[in-house]
């Protein structure tokens, strides 16, 4: 069997999950805004849960906006690199633009561990670690199965 379409699959994938992710944040920063109605269904609640976790230090409402537009700033790149990566994969020669995309998928939850472990949101942390595994094992896949 070829596994190119696989690693295409697994690439178009991440590209679809962080293009919903970036989407859901954005509708909910919208809402968060009064641009949309707080009863507009397609959001994340994501603003919510960071304003909730920076609440202990006090964050205000433009700091709590600014670290929301980081993450979907931060999603929506690793959803164009992906995107791009699936796009042009034919094999080992295109590693460079699938590990540029698995390395920023990696540092957003990287950073979302850390910043779990800063807010003491633990009930999240767990998900981000599964996240960063998942990614992971794409890595592996994409350097370790031959191409044939």
């Amino acid at each position: 069997m070829n596994p190119l379409p696989v690693k295409r699959l697994l690439l178009l994938f991440w590209a679809l999950y962080f293009t919903l992710v970036t989407s859901s944040n954005v509708c909910d920063a919208l809402r968060a805004l009064a641009v949309l109605e707080e009863s507009w269904p397609f959001a994340s609640g994501n603003f919510r849960m960071i304003t909730d976790a920076t609440a202990r230090y006090g964050a205000s409402r433009p700091i709590n906006l600014a670290l929301f537009a980081g993450v979907i700033a931060w999603e929506g790149v690793s959803a164009v690199l992906f995107a791009r990566a699936a796009y042009r994969f034919r094999g080992r020669n295109e590693l460079p633009g699938v590990r540029l995309a698995l390395a920023v998928g990696l540092g957003l939850w990287a950073a979302f561990i850390l910043a779990d472990e800063m807010v003491f949101t633990f009930k999240f942390e767990e998900t981000h670690v599964r996240l960063l595994i998942a990614t992971l094992a794409t890595w592996l896949v994409m350097e370790l199965i031959p191409d044939m």
